[in-house]
């Protein structure tokens, strides 16, 4: 007789639309619903209730319960705030309040359903995902540079009725076209799989997949990758690990030797030279930073976009009143207490994908555009999970 755990099969769906197919899904009226938004709207009241009739963890005071009420101030100043001003475009509302509202308290809910099997079983989920994320990206970075086209499929892929094309979606570097597998832009890529590197670098066992997924975050060609990656080595080998020894030093130094003539070739390529990495105009992000110097301290702006740098969008649409509650977002780094604690690397690497998050926030942290904050949110659930 067939038994099915719909534990795990819930865990083998979260995973999959949240890092192997999270464009999947419809666009209406500008409101994308992708499959991972649906799955977390239908099942959010059954795990909530089913958590309130359990053992009573949902309102025990642990670490990841006083994190999530970290979060309750900027919630409630962002919601009176939005509201007051008026809501100029529902689709970025209603990413904002998707992104940064229900996403956290989903997977702090759903916590509390999972034990250290199902945990596990995730993490095994979570490496064959990324897995495939990697092969389906150089195949479809390949493909386009052979045919001239991109393969997709609609509702799987893609999202269906997304108003831009691939092509369309600043993926374009001089005629080379950006790595982006099934995350459709090569930015939120780069910045989804930067998250989940160090992660990776413990779930996975074989290393040529951790190379492999090195590789895609360069060919994403985004100066903010590979920067991101550069902060990784050194936040991974020189600062959050005490263990420093010559054998490390000189795979760094090979790394190096590897890395920077690739990005020089990358660069030859695109039909820049080396001073594409030293843009003062921020590539085009510049501009909007004026938005952040002439916010007041409650904003009276209509909600209608989400800038790359999300500091810059809580000035205009909340108030530089919000800045410090949004930071609260990443204190999961110290409460967690497992940053410098190797002997609980799953929680460890989880905290060094946050931090690697925060760094991002300062160039392009594709805020409300799935799944970059479901990600962060899965890590902050892994950050409390040992």
């Amino acid at each position: 007789m067939l038994v099915i755990d719909a534990k795990r099969v819930f865990v083998a769906l979260v995973a999959i639309f949240a890092i192997a197919l999270p464009k999947s899904g419809v666009a209406l009226g500008g409101i994308p619903l992708n499959t991972i938004y649906l799955l977390i709207v239908l099942t959010f009241p059954i795990l909530f209730l089913k958590a309130m009739l359990g053992s009573g963890q949902l309102f025990r005071q642990d670490r990841y319960a006083c994190y999530l009420w970290l979060l309750v101030p900027f919630w409630l100043l962002f919601l009176a705030v939005t509201l007051l001003n008026g809501i100029a475009s529902v689709g970025i509302y209603f990413g904002y309040v998707m992104a940064l509202i229900v996403v956290p308290i989903f997977f702090y809910v759903w916590s509390k359903r999972l034990g250290p099997a199902q945990i596990a079983y995730l993490l095994v989920c979570l490496r064959h995902c990324i897995r495939f994320a990697i092969v389906f990206g150089l195949a479809l970075f390949l493909y386009k540079i052979a045919t001239g086209q991109y393969f997709s499929i609609p509702m799987l892929t893609t999202t269906y009725g997304a108003e831009l094309t691939l092509e369309a979606k600043m993926n374009d570097r001089g005629g080379l076209f950006k790595l982006f597998s099934t995350y459709n832009n090569g930015n939120i890529y780069a910045v989804c799989m930067i998250m989940l590197l160090p992660l990776y670098s413990v779930i996975e066992t074989r290393r040529l997949w951790v190379l492999g997924l090195m590789l895609t975050i360069m060919l994403t060609l985004s100066r903010t990758a590979w920067a991101l990656l550069l902060v990784y080595c050194v936040f991974e080998y020189l600062l959050f690990n005490r263990a420093i020894s010559v054998k490390k030093l000189i795979l760094i130094c090979f790394a190096l030797c590897l890395v920077v003539p690739g990005i020089v070739g990358l660069l030859g390529l695109m039909g820049r030279d080396i001073t594409f990495l030293f843009d003062s105009d921020l590539g085009g992000r510049a501009g909007y930073l004026q938005y952040f110097f002439d916010a007041g301290l409650i904003s009276h702006t209509p909600l209608y976009w989400s800038y790359e740098i999300p500091y810059v969008s809580i000035a205009e649409f909340v108030g530089l009143i919000g800045l410090l509650p949004f930071l609260l977002f990443f204190a999961n780094v110290v409460m967690a207490r497992s940053l410098f604690d190797p002997s609980r690397p799953v929680s460890r690497s989880a905290c060094i994908g946050c931090v690697m998050y925060w760094v991002a926030t300062f160039s392009d942290a594709a805020l409300v555009l799935v799944p970059t904050f479901i990600i962060f949110s899965l890590l902050v659930m892994l950050s409390f999970s040992e």
